[in-house]
């Protein structure tokens, strides 16, 4: 492997070939993240060519590892160094083999353009794994490999809205055998207007629904008041609303401050999704989870607060 020299390049800089190799990612990824995400930011040389500071090279050495463990480039291209290695522990190692060759056979099938035998293969995966691995482990691999060709240009988004829809059906297909009309804590789950992602939502439903709670779904974009609304109407304990990388980062915390004052003290306000790593404030009474262990993990921290057993 090429090791960057500090002196080969004056000023600490590398050629986009070099960053390539050190990194594992590909020329043309760097250029689309750049107009994408504002990141990495190269300079030129004489000739316009791009060079990269190394302190960006580290970065991106960063990046290439959450990606790997099946964080989506919208995700983590957007950090800062920091915020990287915070990630890092949370976020359990690639697992080689079976994983990647999924991987590679769903997007097969995407580039075949046939919606018979990606369903197939899904069901199948699901069915050989069980919903609560599928949804935990299986699920959010796939979902990264989708998200990866999808910005590398290997897919097309209409690509990536079919495997969220197959997977949606799937899920919800099984659910409808997991669930327990008595679980508890009730959990009411939706997103906020403008957030049309449900795929997060969704997981969470399935992750809380096995540990015992009774999730409410209001589908997307629910208007703040409606959601407090909902939450008396069905005497729900804890509200989840999932936040997506498209959703603006800007008008989360104004959100969740907003709803957190429209709900009583008793009502928990619980937010996760990709959208909201990174945070910088979180307002008062408001708990973000950045995985879906975490959430179960606080599930159970619900029940031993209010002396329920798990069913």
């Amino acid at each position: 492997m090429f090791v960057l020299d500090k002196r080969a390049f004056g000023a600490a800089m590398v050629p986009i070939s070099v960053v390539s190799s050190e990194t594992g990612i590909a020329k043309e990824v760097l250029r689309k993240w750049e107009d994408r995400y504002g990141f990495p930011m190269p300079q030129r040389d004489a000739l316009g060519n791009r060079m990269y500071p190394l302190e960006q090279v580290s970065r991106l050495k960063l990046i290439k590892t959450l990606l790997d463990r099946g964080l989506r480039p919208g995700t983590v291209v957007p950090l800062d160094e920091a915020q990287l290695s915070e990630l890092l522990p949370a976020q359990p190692a690639p697992v080689a083999g079976a994983a990647q060759e999924n991987g590679d056979q769903l997007i097969d099938l995407l580039l075949r353009r046939d919606p018979n035998r990606l369903h197939e293969s899904l069901r199948a995966e699901l069915t050989r794994v069980g919903l609560e691995s599928f949804v935990l482990t299986s699920l959010p691999r796939l979902t990264a490999s989708v998200g990866n060709a999808w910005a590398t240009g290997r897919i097309e988004v209409h690509d990536e809205h079919l495997y969220t829809e197959i997977v949606q059906g799937l899920i919800r297909e099984a659910l409808q055998h997991a669930f327990d009309p008595l679980g508890s804590p009730r959990v009411l789950l939706t997103t906020v207007p403008g957030e049309l992602h449900m795929l997060g939502n969704l997981m969470v439903e399935v992750a809380l629904t096995l540990q015992g709670a009774r999730c409410i779904s209001l589908g997307a974009q629910s208007p703040l008041p409606d959601i407090a609304s909902a939450v008396r109407a069905y005497h729900t304990q804890i509200v989840g609303l999932s936040f997506s990388t498209s959703f603006p980062k800007k008008s989360i915390v104004p959100i969740l401050r907003q709803l957190r004052s429209q709900l009583d003290g008793e009502t928990q306000l619980w937010a996760g999704g990709a959208g909201v790593v990174g945070l910088d404030k979180v307002p008062r009474g408001v708990r973000l989870f950045q995985t879906l262990d975490a959430a179960c993990d606080a599930i159970q921290e619900w029940r031993k607060r209010h002396a329920l057993s798990p069913r």
